[in-house]
């Protein structure tokens, strides 16, 4: 048995079924990260008493917080952040910044791959080698539709949120160790 308490089982599962209902819907339901947040400051009041209870609500505000910040507001319902309360508010502060920084490391990943796999390499190498890098001829010899909407499609976070979550219940110790934090 890998030792995890009933926090890390819970969150576990709740980012399991968000994450396979995101990928199909590309939404985080409200239906589940509300009431989970609610469970993890419930569960950690009665495992932890009144200290656990704080830092359970703490992060679940820490981590909104974090997600709101960067977003557009008028573009996004914020399941993500609602997402993120939730995992805060059942591992933590430091579990969830271990849950944002592998989050953040897959959502990169994912982003410079889907970037990568609609760029036309071939004909970008033969510009720069045939003209010499002239931006004008770049124009003309790319499709930039296909680019452009690659750009305004949405990526799904749930599972990318999912995997920040396995990482950090799996390696937290690790992680904060190799990041010199004792």
């Amino acid at each position: 048995m890998l030792g995890l308490d009933f926090n890390q089982i819970a969150i576990l599962l709740i980012v399991t079924v968000a994450a396979a209902i995101d990928f199909k819907t590309k939404k985080l339901l409200n239906v589940i990260t509300f009431p989970s947040a609610g469970l993890g400051i419930i569960s950690n009041a009665i495992t932890g008493g009144l200290s656990a209870c704080l830092w359970s609500i703490f992060a679940c505000f820490l981590g909104a917080i974090i997600m709101v910040y960067p977003h557009p507001k008028d573009k996004l319902g914020f399941g993500d952040a609602k997402m993120m309360a939730a995992i805060g508010a059942f591992l933590g502060p430091v579990g969830l910044l271990v849950t944002i920084l592998y989050f953040s490391i897959f959502y990169g990943i994912v982003s410079v791959w889907r970037v990568a796999s609609v760029m036309p390499w071939k004909q970008l190498f033969n510009i720069f080698f045939k003209y010499g890098g002239n931006v004008a001829v770049i124009k003309n010899d790319i499709d930039t539709e296909r680019i452009l909407t690659m750009m305004k499609s949405t990526i799904a976070l749930g599972p990318l949120i999912a995997l920040g979550t396995y990482c950090s219940v799996f390696f937290q110790k690790q992680t904060l160790s190799f990041l010199g934090f004792h």
